[in-house]
C-alpha cells in the first residue's frame, strides 16, 4: 500500500520508485499546468493545458 503524502513531501525517487499515487500525481501535474487525458476509463496522454 502506498502511504499517504503531501505533495511537499514527494521526492523524484518517490515517483522514480512508484510510491506516489494517481490522484498524488495528478496534483504534481496541475499545479504545473498539465491535464490528463482519459477515454473509456483508460488513461491516454498528458498534455499541457492552455490558459488564456
Amino acid at each position: 500500500m502506498i502511504p499517504v503524502k503531501n505533495i511537499q513531501d514527494i521526492t523524484v525517487a518517490n515517483l522514480k520508485n512508484g510510491e506516489v499515487t494517481l490522484s498524488q500525481l495528478e496534483e504534481i501535474y496541475n499545479k504545473f499546468g498539465f491535464i490528463f487525458e482519459a477515454s473509456e476509463g483508460k488513461f491516454i496522454k498528458i498534455k499541457r493545458e492552455i490558459r488564456h
